[in-house]
């Protein structure tokens, strides 16, 4: 069985494993429906009820074939942790990342993944170019579908094999982590996204405390990368979760330990290496981009349920802000988003908590991350972007037998 990174996608291992782009072809043109899978790190149901998985690995091609004026062409199927150190050899870079790079770039363009800062667009902002293989295998480019349906979309419109990308010189980033408290942060934070070039933060449930992340870029000498305790203060959480259930004063005492604990950071690196981190404790997530001005008010629903009626929650919750841009189907379409994430354990029940919370990104006209766990259908999809539609129109116009559809996303794309 094939599994994704969280363990909450599952689905029978009948994989095909082209070795060159003519086998690739063969392959697509032949097969009645398949999905292509990256490194596994969607959340949602995109690759469940095909009847074949398109595993690209034994592909061989550069990891970075040409720089040149701002662009690099790239493999989209390399791993984001593999494009950073072989952009550096050509001393350019990735603008911005998030905070994981374990995703193929493929999968990330296809769904919208995004880092934090004001002025930095996500990832499918940065394809200016790209080649892909229709669900005939014909070879297809963004000269003949346009670029801002390519940019994310879902693996629908064909299967990504080349694509050029923006570049920026190669840079250091200096990362500062500071506690704060909630009310601080509620206020200050659309200051500190206009202020800062990076800055994100993490709410510790029942604390009433913020971890706060800021990055600039620096010319300073590189520092030695402190120690990771991200793994270290989740398993915290949770034992101080667990501790809750016979004594809630045992958990608020374990807690306060935790963000006494908590010390400031100073750190500075090699950009990738700094904006991102190693997930080792595996978790569920539902991620939705709400428009700026809606942000704190939500955030302090979300917090108030989950504090009054959630009390096995434990995974702090993550705020980002992104740039807009231009592409169809990206959440980011039209203007600035700050992104809200909940998160559940890997092996535990989600629902109860994401059923309660969802309604509130709804209402507040939050558009879900299209990896990450969501319940939209066609019909409120359709309400969320002003081009779906059109979109659909051109996915079914290039696939009119739904090849790359999956069963859940075909309850999202068509009506």
């Amino acid at each position: 069985m094939w599994s994704n990174w969280a363990g909450n996608e599952t689905s029978p291992l009948q994989a095909a494993r082209p070795a060159t782009l003519a086998e690739l072809q063969q392959t697509v043109a032949r097969a009645r429906s398949l999905r292509v899978v990256g490194a596994g790190h969607s959340f949602a149901p995109l690759i469940a009820g095909n009847d074949q998985i398109l595993d690209l690995t034994a592909m061989d091609a550069p990891a970075v074939s040409c720089v040149q004026a701002g662009t690099a062409w790239v493999n989209p199927n390399a791993l984001l942790a593999a494009l950073s150190p072989a952009l550096a050899t050509h001393d350019v870079a990735f603008r911005n990342l998030g905070d994981i790079n374990a995703q193929t770039l493929s999968g990330a363009i296809s769904t919208a993944t995004h880092g934090t800062g004001q002025s930095l667009p996500c990832l499918s902002a940065e394809l200016t170019a790209a080649r892909l293989i229709g669900p005939a295998g014909q070879v297809l480019t963004t000269d003949d579908i346009p670029l801002d349906m390519v940019q994310v979309s879902l693996g629908l419109l064909g299967i990504l094999t080349e694509a050029q990308i923006n570049v920026v010189p190669h840079y250091n980033l200096r990362r500062r982590v500071r506690l704060s408290a909630l009310s601080d942060t509620l206020d200050s934070m659309h200051e500190k996204w206009a202020d800062a070039r990076n800055f994100e933060f993490f709410f510790i449930p029942f604390t009433g405390k913020t971890v706060e992340i800021t990055h600039e870029m620096t010319t300073a000498k590189e520092t030695k990368a402190p120690r990771d305790l991200d793994m270290v203060a989740v398993k915290v959480l949770k034992l101080a979760r667990n501790a809750g259930r016979a004594s809630p004063g045992l958990r608020r005492f374990l807690l306060n330990l935790l963000t006494l604990a908590q010390s400031d950071e100073d750190f500075v690196g090699e950009s990738w290496r700094v904006l991102c981190s190693d997930r080792r404790v595996r978790f569920k997530e539902m991620e939705y981009h709400l428009p700026p001005e809606a942000a704190q008010e939500v955030l302090k629903q979300i917090i108030d349920r989950l504090q009054k009626d959630h009390a096995d929650i434990y995974f702090p919750i993550e705020v980002r802000q992104t740039a807009g841009d231009d592409a169809c189907l990206s959440p980011f379409s039209g203007g600035a988003r700050v992104s809200v994430a909940i998160h559940t354990d890997a092996s535990e029940d989600h629902q109860a908590f994401f059923n309660a919370i969802e309604p509130i990104f709804i209402e507040a006209g939050g558009r879900p991350h299209w990896g990450k766990m969501h319940s939209l259908t066609f019909r409120e999809l359709s309400a969320l972007y002003p081009g779906f539609e059109r979109f659909c129109a051109l996915r079914q116009d290039i696939d009119p037998k739904g090849k790359f559809l999956s069963p859940a996303l075909a309850r999202m794309f068509r009506p």
